[in-house]
């Protein structure tokens, strides 16, 4: 195996005049140039985008309602460039046209100019006037194929593009290639076998050198000498290729004009040639340093935690067990009022750190997160001041930026275009800086539009140029057990050496019935978490709701309401009668009802909230998916907060039992556990709730609130529409043996009940007695 690392190496970095240049910002910088000049091309979108009354354009991403409003009138273009229906995972793949008794392998194929083509050459392509033509291809195998009584030769291989011809996503550098997949979300087959293409033997032009490595650039690149002695278009024509980059364009069935996903993928170590191998450990460990498998929390350490190393053979690096409450540590940047740290800290993540400029979110994160360190400070002062010890090298980086850069109001210089950039630049910063294993970005779906696609690459290769594998698409939120019809552009990243983690599978569907998931959550089940909480909650006050008389037109509560926005949206209780509450626009928003909000614009923060139980999924899968990579097993992970966030990797069947034990000051403990009783007997269930901090909770530790099985739950229209209560359902476990919960699994009060005086459930009445 190659090592291009070692002192001795040939391969050293140098200069050429098409290169982006030895400052890491260079090329993004290009990119956002090139998106200024063209900008006024786009003063056709005045029907987008609104004006005040003075006439100036107002920002679309600054306020909710402005994108959502935008977002809307681009979704009809938007379904020429992506797939937004929701994913379709019952859908049959097509069956192949043709089999291989069709076909006849060759060893060789010799033109008449006496060029002989054997499989694993190289060659180029003519040209085309394609934009997304393929410019070279890897042979894998020559085919002769009987077609409809036509006898014809193709190349069967692999395409791949130069990575300057990718709009920007990938560093603009001679000779350097991307291979191209596309591929199905329905087809069971590796990239390796999706990503075969057929050429006809007439598109053939020359045979090229191409060389497949997962090592960082320039390493076994073309020589220095060749480029100075033959000169720059010499080496263009002729000199050897490297491919670092996989590019995977994802489709639905039936569905080949409009991708649903994207990715852009550095090549691991079973990916590259073998004289162009390294270890991915070598990767991951020039990138960040060693790294803890089951995550760099140990709470019971003194010291960040044993560190590993990959590259170390006598290190059992494959094969390790969790210690009691070690964790995944995560930071969260641009957190608003904390949706996604909410969403990340019931994961079982540490959450280390939050960041947001914003006063009144800064407020919100510090009642909410007690134990998390907030930087109320803008992001470009972070990316330069000193970083605590313990705050360094997160394993997962959540990201939600500010969107000014893809709005098209914006056709002019500005005073605020320097801030801007800044902020753009701020995120390859942020990436050098923090160095996580795997981060996450959520963001408005618009910016995929065509016409803000320079800004929206230039935001991609901010992260490809450090070597992070990005997936992207647009998750439709519903689907994840968000009572909205919330759509958000979704971007996961991993670090050099890392695999790249798929997106979660949908825990919901309109067709359970078909597809064996949990139904669509309705905004009638949501809410009634709200009927389970004491009544008083400060962000619940019904008489001082705005009111309407006439009332407006009643609507189905079995149906999502649609998209939250920072002043609630066009949306209203459903009897017509009033607006929602602060706190049922919170709960609709995948919120707790324990979360706390600073008191100045509420709606705002609520809105602008990436939803925390949707967050909670991801995270979950996240944690699921490096833990399989990490190849630890065993203990069980709790959030550092009152709400129990349980995530048990059982070692079999056998040790799933009905004792759980449910979070750290969360509820339950291993003296105290709750009981899940899963009998079919009329016992009651005794459960243990232990107060959980600053957050509203029930019960108290020591004294069980007692609830009997047949326990009614009160249901403001429960003539109209039946509701299941917590009873209804058991408790699940995924493919994996995770516990599967769902937000109303969990009764929660304002602090009600005391060592005295218990939370009495009566079941005669149904009604809250202190």
């Amino acid at each position: 195996m190659a090592d291009p690392y070692d002192s001795d190496s040939h391969s050293r970095y140098f200069l050429i005049d098409d290169d982006d240049g030895t400052d890491p910002v260079l090329g993004i910088k290009h990119e956002l140039e090139e998106g200024h000049r063209l900008l006024p091309a786009f003063r056709d979108v005045d029907d987008v985008f609104e004006v005040d009354e003075y006439g100036h354009a107002v920002n679309p991403f600054e306020e909710l309602d402005q994108e959502y409003r935008a977002e809307q009138r681009l979704a009809d273009e938007l379904f020429e460039v992506i797939d937004l229906t929701e994913d379709d995972r019952t859908a049959v793949p097509k069956s192949r046209t043709r089999t291989p008794s069709d076909e006849e392998v060759l060893s060789d194929w010799t033109f008449e100019d006496g060029l002989i083509l054997v499989p694993h050459m190289t060659v180029e392509l003519r040209p085309t006037l394609e934009e997304s033509a393929i410019e070279f291809l890897r042979i894998l195998s020559i085919v002769r194929v009987f077609d409809n009584q036509r006898t014809r030769v193709v190349l069967r291989g692999w395409g791949f593009r130069r990575s300057r011809n990718l709009q920007g996503r990938l560093p603009r550098k001679l000779n350097e290639v991307c291979l191209i997949a596309s591929m199905s979300t329905t087809d069971r087959r590796g990239w390796k076998e999706q990503a075969l293409i057929d050429i006809e033997l007439g598109q053939v032009m020359l045979v090229r050198n191409l060389r497949i490595t997962n090592a960082d650039f320039p390493d076994f690149r073309f020589k220095p000498t060749d480029y100075h002695r033959l000169g720059k278009e010499a080496v263009k024509e002729s000199g050897v290729l490297v491919c670092r980059w996989r590019h995977e364009i994802i489709h639905q069935p039936g569905k080949k004009t409009a991708p649903c996903e994207w990715t852009f993928t550095r090549l691991l170590e079973e990916d590259a040639d073998d004289e162009f191998k390294v270890k991915d450990a070598q990767m991951t460990n020039r990138w960040r340093g060693s790294i803890i498998p089951g995550g760099s929390h140990d709470p019971h350490a003194d010291s960040p935690g044993m560190l590993v190393d990959l590259e170390d053979d006598s290190s059992d690096a494959t094969s390790s067990v969790l210690k009691p409450g070690q964790r995944y540590t995560a930071a969260d940047i641009f957190a608003g009022a904390g949706g996604a740290s909410r969403g990340i800290e019931r994961s079982g993540c540490r959450l280390l750190f939050s960041l947001d400029h914003w006063a009144p979110a800064a407020n919100s994160l510090r009642r909410n997160f007690p134990d998390t360190h907030v930087y109320e400070k803008e992001v470009t002062d972070f990316v330069t001041d000193d970083l605590r010890a313990d705050h360094c090298y997160p394993d997962i980086l959540h990201l939600s930026p500010p969107c000014q850069f893809w709005s098209p109001a914006h056709t002019v210089a500005g005073r605020d275009d320097e801030k801007n950039i800044a902020v753009l630049f701020s995120c390859t910063h942020l990436i050098e800086k923090l160095r996580p294993r795997v981060f996450t970005v959520e963001q408005t779906f618009g910016i995929i539009h065509d016409r803000f696609k320079l800004y929206f690459h230039t935001f991609l290769q901010g992260f490809t140029r450090h070597g992070y594998s990005l997936r992207y698409k647009i998750l439709h939120l519903n689907q994840y057990g968000l009572a909205q019809t919330r759509k958000r552009l979704v971007i996961i990243g991993a670090g050099p050496g890392e695999k790249l983690p798929p997106f979660p599978p949908p825990t919901h569907s309109k067709t359970p019935e078909i597809d064996g998931l949990k139904p669509i959550v309705t905004p009638l089940e949501a809410l009634s978490v709200i009927e389970q909480t004491k009544r008083g909650h400060p962000m619940h006050d019904l008489d001082k709701v705005l009111r309407w008389d006439p009332p407006k037109p009643r609507w189905d509560p079995r149906k999502p309401v649609n998209t939250i926005t920072c002043s609630g949206g066009q949306n209203y209780y459903w009897d017509g009668k009033r607006q929602f509450t602060d706190l049922e626009y919170a709960v609709l928003q995948g919120f707790p009802t324990w979360h706390k909000f600073y008191e100045t614009n509420v709606k705002k923060q609520i809105g602008n909230a990436f939803a925390p139980s949707v967050v909670r999924v991801l995270y979950e899968h996240i944690v699921r998916f490096l833990r399989k990579q990490d190849g630890v097993a065993g203990s069980i992970v709790t959030s550092s907060e009152g709400c129990s966030s349980p995530i048990d990797i059982p070692d079999s069947e056998e040790e799933r039992d009905e004792l759980q034990y449910l979070g750290r000051g969360g509820i339950g403990t291993e003296d105290q556990p709750v009981m899940l009783d899963d009998d079919d007997d009329d016992d009651d269930v005794v459960e243990i709730y232990s107060l959980a901090g600053s957050g509203w909770s029930s019960g108290t530790e020591g004294r069980p609130k007692r609830r009997g099985r047949d326990t009614e739950v009160i249901d403001l229209d429960a003539d109209r529409y039946p509701k299941r209560s917590r009873y209804d359902r058991q408790m699940s476990y995924d493919e994996d043996g995770w516990e599967i919960y769902r937000e109303e699994d969990f009764v929660v009060m304002d602090e009600a009940g005391t060592e005295e005086d218990p939370v009495i459930l009566d079941d005669e009445s149904a009604h809250w007695v202190i």
